[in-house]
């Protein structure tokens, strides 16, 4: 037996068992050439063993149809056999390897369309609105404007006595809600109705009053603001003027939705505050509900965002405007979070103790 053969043999399997093992870890870069040098260098170790100590043996058979004997059929055929089981088994291992990455990678999206599911469902959970009953105000002083303040008050709009001006949000047909229609334009024109003892609208002030104010058009641009008066509003709740502007628009089978650009409602009914018409009257504050929010769906945060950006400007912007307090209407918890939120993020304001 040759010392140097043996060597020999050793470091074939050793560098052969090497390589597969790297393969079988997935580390090899090249599955399929690392596998043929792999089993070349483990066929040269049997081969060598087998031939050293038995010199005299044979080995043939055919491959392929190509007959060869001797070490090197052997070495051949156990390389050409160890390769072909290998790669068999390589591409049996791929097979399950995409079977299982696929199965994991539908697993892993159920379970984060279920951790959706779950997180939608805490946050409407989180989100149901809740009335509030109280009539609170939080105000907010413009920095740049000694006297003017943004406020929000809170509670049911039937309970608010401290604004000259009610603005009602009105669709672009100019259409009031009617009497017992959950809705800001229904209480106005409710409120501002005569009635009798029993509470009966006897004439329909308000309503009446925008009718004129429409002529013969039966619609109106998008923001264009009609004022008209308060009927009995004036003397139930102080109320001087209603302001009504085209904040949203309907479509047959769809309902209304809010107009494109909302914020003009806040600026142009500043603006006719504080127009000419009006200065005798003294007009010193009003009240906006959050238009487009209610009725019309739209986004809330959004929504509040645009109309108290756009009052703020007015007021920065317009040194001498009449108006001293404008006012936002919050019904709900939701509405009075979202617009505290707004109003303390602004630098341009300093919340009032």
């Amino acid at each position: 037996m040759n010392p140097y053969i043996l060597i020999m043999a050793v470091f074939s399997l050793a560098v052969g068992l090497v390589l597969y093992i790297w393969l079988v870890r997935g580390n090899a870069s090249y599955s399929y050439s690392t596998n043929v040098v792999s089993w070349l260098f483990m066929a040269l170790f049997p081969v060598l063993l087998i031939f050293s100590f038995f010199p005299e043996s044979s080995f043939s058979g055919t491959i392929k149809g190509a007959s060869m004997g001797g070490a090197i059929g052997a070495f051949i055929f156990i390389w050409w056999y160890g390769t072909r089981a290998a790669n068999q088994a390589i591409q049996v291992d791929e097979r399950i390897e995409k079977v299982r990455t696929s199965l994991s990678a539908e697993l892993e999206a159920r379970e984060e369309e279920l951790q959706r599911s779950k997180d939608l469902l805490e946050k409407d959970q989180k989100q149901v609105p809740s009335v509030l009953r109280e009539t609170n105000t939080y105000e907010y002083k413009l920095k740049e404007r000694q006297g003017k303040r943004i406020a929000l008050i809170t509670g049911d709009i039937r309970n608010v006595k401290v604004a000259d001006i009610w603005v009602n949000s009105e669709n672009t047909n100019m259409q009031m809600s009617r009497f017992y229609e959950r809705s800001i334009s229904a209480i106005i024109r409710y409120l501002g109705a005569k009635k009798d003892v029993a509470g009966y609208v006897v004439e329909d002030v308000i309503a009446n009053g925008l009718a004129e104010a429409m002529g013969n058009n039966l619609v109106v641009q998008p923001a264009t603001v009609l004022p008209t008066g308060a009927g009995e509003l004036e003397r139930t709740h102080n109320v001087k003027k209603i302001f009504h502007v085209a904040s949203v628009h309907g479509e047959v089978g769809f309902g209304y939705r809010p107009i494109n650009n909302l914020e003009y409602c806040v600026t142009n009914a500043l603006k006719t505050a504080d127009s000419e018409e009006f200065k005798s009257l003294g007009l010193g504050s009003i009240l906006f509900p959050l238009m487009g929010a209610g009725t019309a769906k739209g986004n809330l945060k959004e929504i509040a965002e645009r109309l108290i950006h756009a009052a703020i400007s007015y007021m920065e912007t317009t040194e001498d405007s009449a108006i001293d307090y404008v006012y936002f209407l919050t019904w709900t918890d939701i509405e009075l979070d979202t617009c505290k939120e707004i109003l303390e993020g602004s630098d341009k304001l300093k919340s009032e103790p």
